[in-house]
């Protein structure tokens, strides 16, 4: 389950810093006289007013400089927005009634935007539309099958292998999205797709060097929270002793990630969240998994994502996850899930008898072939 901000939908593609001296926007909208027109940017994630105009016989402009191509959204009034990325260019947008519609012209970066766009519409859009159709309607069927566990088994059966075969569009939908990247490797639309999309599936090893590439004083936001987040990953590379925190037990007890791992056991640092299907569609498997292998030196801490108490306890005790449980109910701003760049659930990582990462994201299948191997 992933954590995205809503802005997706309108990536707009771009090149390095424009050396155009400004930017100029000429558009149109119909049934709009008089109102203002708003551009808006992310600043630390909140778009904020940085240009307006007034809308006079259906037309409005919008003229300043920025210091490099940056994603913008624009409002009509309180309505919107058409989401496009603004440089120093003249940009042309024709408002259209229904905003995502709207067409927007003026550079070569556009064309490749839409080619990029495109691209992804037309291989995964229909796909991901059938599979969460199907997996909505097998929701629906398992709360009529309550009461009757056969019915709930084959459903829950089912789920599984749908939520497999999302996976499994994910992982090719990051592919050809990794392959874009590393095509235009001196965009900042690059560390844009980076930070909004492909930092959300764990690793950004395969675009370390991408992200290492920009300048250290680039001047876009996407390119520097890039560099953030690649550095908050050293935290999970392979052979790095574990990075300790304290959180609350269910019972609120303050507790360390050192009071289990390095103790000469093989230990599972699982991310999850009451909230999370995917995470409760896995946890039977887990389940199994840890009653097969706690007495040979297998363990397992969970760490969850949750906010309220009461359905981070009862979803432990529904799942009969009767491991280690740790939480500071604090959602997305989990200081675990800084520390160790998490922003994606489920996600395991998988430390040796030392404390040293062995595998990171590690799903339950391959987690027992590993134990397997492991504890013989």
């Amino acid at each position: 389950m992933k954590q995205n901000i809503c802005i997706l939908v309108g990536l707009c593609l771009l090149y390095a810093c424009s050396s155009h001296t400004g930017y100029l926007i000429k558009g149109t909208v119909d049934n709009a006289d008089a109102q203002t027109v708003y551009l808006k940017s992310y600043q630390e994630l909140t778009p904020v007013v940085f240009d307006s105009a007034v809308v006079k016989n259906g037309k409005f402009q919008l003229k300043g400089t920025v210091k490099c191509p940056d994603f913008c959204l624009l409002y009509v009034g309180k309505t919107g927005p058409v989401q496009f990325f603004i440089e120093n260019s003249v940009i042309t947008i024709d408002v259209a009634e229904d905003f995502s519609a709207s067409v927007v012209t003026g550079s070569k970066e556009q064309d490749l935007f839409l080619e990029f766009n495109n691209m992804l519409n037309n291989e995964f859009s229909e796909p991901v539309k059938n599979l969460n159709d199907e997996y909505m309607s097998l929701q629906l069927e398992r709360q009529l099958a309550e009461g009757s566990k056969a019915k709930i088994d084959s459903v829950e059966s089912k789920l599984e292998a749908v939520v497999a075969q999302m996976q499994q569009i994910d992982q090719l939908r990051n592919q050809r999205m990794m392959e874009f990247v590393k095509q235009h490797p001196d965009n900042v639309l690059s560390a844009f797709i980076i930070e909004n999309t492909l930092s959300y599936v764990g690793d950004l090893d395969d675009v370390a060097d991408i992200i290492a590439g920009f300048d250290e004083n680039h001047p876009s936001q996407w390119v520097q929270m890039t560099k953030k987040k690649l550095s908050a990953t050293k935290n999970t590379v392979k052979g790095q002793l574990f990075t300790d925190f304290e959180m609350n037990t269910p019972e609120n007890t303050p507790a360390t990630l050192s009071d289990y791992a390095g103790k000469g056991t093989y230990l599972l640092i699982d991310f999850w969240a009451s909230w999370c299907r995917p995470c409760r569609i896995a946890n039977p498997q887990l389940v199994e998994i840890y009653r097969k292998y706690k007495d040979k030196g297998f363990d397992i801490v969970g760490v969850s994502l949750d906010k309220n108490k009461s359905d981070w306890t009862k979803a432990i005790a529904d799942d009969q996850l009767t491991w280690h449980h740790l939480s500071d109910l604090q959602f997305w701003d989990s200081k675990a899930a800084k520390l160790y760049s998490i922003t994606s659930i489920p996600y395991a990582i998988l430390l040796d008898k030392d404390g040293k990462i062995i595998e990171k994201g590690i799903h339950p299948k391959e987690l027992d072939e590993k134990l397997a191997e492991l504890l013989k």
